[in-house]
């Protein structure tokens, strides 16, 4: 999955460019030396062995320097030229090549690309690395067998690590160096075990038969055109080795050097001697490929080790004749590798520090892993353990640190770390026309069209058939079926798994086959559809024709200004409608972006999805599982939420960036038609009153799309944000928050809903933002506590148009009370304050009570449910009476009595506690109604009055009638609702 670490082209450019900068060296030396410095002071007893170059591969240095420290200081930072002399006093020099020579492969092979510095920078090649299933398997055995294949079928064959790969006694010819093959599927680890085998092997933890390993890329010595020698090509990639005496020839000292090609499918290699000319002289100069070919046939340095790894299709471009051991890389077969995987790098979490969510985050995991579900087939291989590790990284692990990462932006990486810079190729060779040859545009075209027509008519699964319509296509040449064929080997299997009723299959019966992540099919669906794909057959034609006449405009523009001086005027109107064509094209390209803005409005908000759980969750399920009652049938069919934010995600510019680096490039004009067109749609549906689900997915679109003005836009048109009951997770928070900042300073929200949200006092800390926009804010059914109340009113300071808060059952006690009190002066336009249902007690309540008649707009303030004595809620009663001075009066609902009269707001208070008896705790709520019926009787002795006493009995029968139901409630099930 890692070419040795390297990242796209673009990237490895502006690292080298940069390298000069401290920030850059400091990073990777205090990363990468660690394991350098903690060796050399085992050995020496003092700093040594660092090596202070430009860390570039291949470096063009000659030496490198080690240093005597006198002095180290923790802020320390490296220069391209060395250590700052100011921290280092004193230095040797380091003269031996192989010493640099391993320093400068730690360097480079410990560098992780960008997609692993999203988890936090906690992890190395050396925490996070699970050595995947290794066999001895010949390719013959068992030919097109799947990576997903099953556990019975491996489970017999004796695994093998990475350190008997050149097991001396499996090597007929003590002459002769070993020559390996290690092939496997797209995505099952091949590349990350050699980057592991290198790092291993400069720590001299493995192969200490070697002493001296080259690791070579063919996709980089591939395109090299001039012939050059084999010491010319060592020397060409490490500069330093150019006079190693391994290389010469002489003697048998080549038995001490292994050879690893990486990736030998991007490589042509013809072993015809008609082809391929024999050569032993190390010095000849020869093409890139013939110097490999020489190495398998041991004609060149017969003593020296080769280690090549290869996809499943090129296998067969080496004679079996030439390589001694044939390896296998499977993956992870087990739930055990998988677990082991998941768990280096989630409970790294909290700057290394395991976390008891994490922990609990693997359990659950694992128990999904255990039900040999799909998602369990699909961990078959690290690239789907990397791909869903990091989802779940980003669904629990998102904080106020965090870089803005989102779910399209995880797919898209996903993407490149396995298919980056790639081109369909056939034996090696590579057609001229890369662009149209770019393996990734391959994969939309065919897998992407596929998912599509899935999308379109809500079907996860096909069959063989189906498989051959849509990824076959109109094949015609031999070099387009030889291109095919390749896909299928090497690629069609990463995406794609056979799924097995068992007997069960509502269709036409038969192997089906099914996405290995469910999610995959909807982006590579949206990408099928972003990227223009999906052409009417207008499109087409006048697409066509428009580009024949666009590159033919010039000549008829030449042609016509010699021919107007001999031919009649009217005539030429026909060339003119001729170059009026390409205008045509335009207005239908236009129509056509406009119809995917269309498609992504109409998917968004249908109305059948309404009632379902939020797209977030719906993938946190995919992962986890479904905990508690399950289904007792199956569900053929589900809602394809994430097409549309997928399709949204991608018109960013940091994922159009990547997919240009793939081969498939969306036009920012493109991104302009697209964007006006859904300005819109997501307007229009946005004034209506959405559920708190849907609402949730519409600002996950907007997180995603990561275009700030159009989200401001849609925003304002917005006045409620009902999110209660939508299970709020760190990520959703993050959501919310990025989104409404995106607003100015006059955005003004009438509500904010986040009622039953499961909202905890670390992630109030992550919702500042939102709440400076609102008049209305509603946090009930949250456990709060005091800590959580803190930081909420720490948030409020800087909200002047507060005039409802809601805090009922929240947890709070009176140091809240104390807190509210002390800040109500900051919000002069709070109108009303609920913290009913809480654990309060008198004093506190009375402090909070003075505090709001002094306030100048409070009217109204929930205190009912708290821990209130009969003196307290007297004296509550008595306080809220109108003030001598300005005549107002503060209400306090305290109790459904006030004195030995009834509260004239007695309904709304059992009307709350009726909507919410089964959420809350039962016994609490039944031991306050039993305090109702107490008052209320007693309240009815005080009176003569027959109305009076009709009026207590009436309310008395309302309380007695909720407790009668809430007794039942424990047996059915059912509500306590109060008209």
């Amino acid at each position: 999955m890692w070419r040795f670490g390297r990242s796209s082209g673009a990237e490895v450019l502006r690292w080298r460019c940069q390298g000069s900068t401290r920030d850059v060296c400091c990073y990777l030396h205090t990363r990468a030396l660690k394991k350098t410095f903690n060796a050399s002071l085992q050995s020496d007893g003092i700093c040594g062995g660092v090596n202070h170059h430009h860390f570039s591969f291949p470096a063009k240095t000659t030496s490198s320097y080690r240093y005597t420290c006198r002095e180290l200081r923790t802020s320390m930072c490296y220069s391209i030229s060395g250590f700052n002399p100011r921290f280092f006093c004193t230095y040797e020099p380091i003269t031996d090549p192989i010493e640099i020579h391993k320093q400068k492969l730690t360097l480079w092979f410990s560098h992780l690309p960008q997609e692993e510095r999203q988890f936090g920078g906690y992890f190395s090649p050396e925490t996070m690395h699970v050595q995947p299933l290794i066999l001895e398997h010949h390719p013959d055995e068992d030919r097109g067998l799947s990576p997903f294949k099953e556990k019975t079928s491996i489970s017999t064959r004796p695994s093998l690590t990475v350190e008997q790969l050149f097991n001396p006694n499996n090597n007929g010819n003590k002459a002769r160096g070993l020559n390996v093959l290690l092939y496997g599927a797209v995505g099952t680890g091949k590349s990350t075990v050699v980057r592991k085998l290198v790092l291993d092997w400069c720590a001299g933890s493995v192969f200490s038969q070697f002493k001296l390993v080259l690791p070579f890329s063919c996709e980089d010595i591939s395109p090299l055109s001039k012939p050059t020698s084999l010491r010319d090509l060592v020397g060409r990639k490490y500069m330093h080795l150019r006079k190693t005496p391994y290389l010469s020839g002489d003697y048998d000292k080549a038995k001490d050097v292994l050879f690893i090609f990486n990736g030998m499918e991007k490589m042509k290699l013809d072993f015809c001697i008609g082809s391929t000319e024999l050569c032993s002289d190390p010095n000849e100069a020869l093409s890139s490929g013939a110097v490999v070919v020489n190495l398998l046939r041991k004609y060149l340095l017969p003593e020296a080790n080769i280690l090549v790894t290869t996809r499943l299709s090129a296998v067969d471009r080496v004679p079996k004749k030439y390589i001694n051991r044939f390896v296998q890389i499977c993956g992870f077969n087990d739930p055990d590798r998988q677990r082991a995987y998941f768990t280096s790098r989630l409970l790294q979490q909290n700057e290394g520090k395991p976390g008891k969510a994490a922990e609990t985050l693997i359990e659950m995991f694992y128990l999904n892993l255990q039900r040999e579900s799909q998602l369990a087939t699909a961990c078959f291989l690290p690239s789907y353990c990397w791909l869903t590790c990091a989802t779940l990284h980003l669904l629990h692990f998102t904080d106020t640190k965090s870089p803005i990462r989102t779910l399209t932006g995880i797919y898209t990486s996903f993407m490149r770390l396995n298919f980056g810079g790639e081109v369909i190729t056939v034996d090696g060779n590579v057609s001229s026309q890369e662009q149209q040859n770019s393996l990734m545009l391959y994969v939309v075209r065919t897998v992407g069209k596929l998912a599509f027509d899935g999308v379109t008519n809500k079907r996860t699964s096909f069959s063989a058939e189906e498989l051959e319509q849509w990824v076959g296509g109109k094949t015609k040449t031999d070099e387009e079926l030889q291109q095919l064929a390749v896909f299928r080997t090497d690629v069609l299997d990463f995406f794609l798994v056979p799924r097995d009723y068992h007997g069960t299959d509502p269709e036409s019966g038969g192997t089906r086959y099914v996405f290995a992540v469910p999610a995959m099919q909807e982006y590579l669906a949206a990408l099928y559809v972003v990227l223009g794909e999906n052409k009417s057959v207008l499109e087409k034609l006048t697409k066509e024709v428009s580009e024949a006449l666009g590159q033919a405009s010039e000549d008829i523009t030449s042609l016509l200004s010699i021919l107007s001086k001999i031919i009649p005027f009217r005539i030429f109107a026909i060339f003119n409608l001729l170059k009026l064509f390409p205008k045509l094209f335009e207005r239908v390209t236009s129509h056509s972006k406009g119809h995917i803005a269309n498609t992504m409005a109409a998917e968004m908000f249908r109305s059948e999805d309404s009632f379902n759980e939020d797209v977030l969750d719906q993938v946190e399920q995919s992962l986890l599982g479904v905990h508690g009652p399950q289904p007792q049938e199956e569900i053929y069919t589900r809602a394809f939420e994430l097409y549309p934010i997928f399709m949204g995600g991608l018109l960013h510019y940091g994922n159009r960036r990547l997919l240009d680096q793939l081969g498939c490039s969306i036009k920012s004009q493109t991104v302009s038609q697209i964007t006006r067109a859904l300005r819109k749609h997501l307007i229009k549906e946005s004034q209506k009153k959405q559920p708190p689900e849907e609402l949730m997915d519409l600002l996950v679109l907007l997180y995603e799309f990561q275009n700030p003005r159009l989200t401001a836009e849609v925003l304002q048109s917005i006045k409620t944000i009902n999110l209660s009951t939508v299970r709020m997770t760190p990520h959703k928070c993050f959501v919310l928050s990025i989104v409404l900042s995106c607003t100015s300073s006059s955005f003004h929200l009438n509500e904010l809903n986040l009622s039953s949200c499961h909202i905890t006092p670390e992630l109030l800390q992550m919702l500042w933002p939102a709440f400076r926009h609102t008049s209305n804010l509603k946090l009930c059914d949250n456990y709060l506590t005091d800590t959580g109340i803190s930081h909420l009113l720490e948030a409020l300071s800087g909200n002047h148009s507060l005039q409802r808060l809601n805090l009922m059952h929240t947890g709070i006690g009176d140091q809240s009370a104390q807190l509210l009190a002390e800040s109500l002066g900051q919000h002069k336009m709070l109108q009303e304050l609920n913290v009913a249902y809480n654990n309060i007690g008198d004093s506190a309540a009375l402090t909070l009570v003075d505090a709001c008649r002094e306030h100048p707009s409070i009217h109204t303030v929930h205190l009912y449910l708290n821990k209130l004595t009969d003196v307290g809620k007297q004296s509550l009663y008595v306080r809220g009476g109108p003030r001598v001075k300005e005549g107002r009066r503060v209400k306090v609902l305290a109790s459904v009595t006030e004195g030995s009269d009834i509260s004239e707001d007695w309904h709304p208070i059992l009307s709350v506690i009726g909507k919410n008896s089964l959420s809350w705790d039962r016994g609490r709520v039944r031991e306050q109604l039993l305090v109702f019926l107490k008052d209320l009787e007693w309240g009815r002795k005080q009176h003569q009055s027959f109305w009076k006493k009709m009026h207590f009995r009436r309310v008395e029968s309302v309380v007695r009638q909720m407790l009668r139901l809430l007794e039942k409630s424990s047996d059915t099930g059912t509500g306590t609702g109060i008209k």
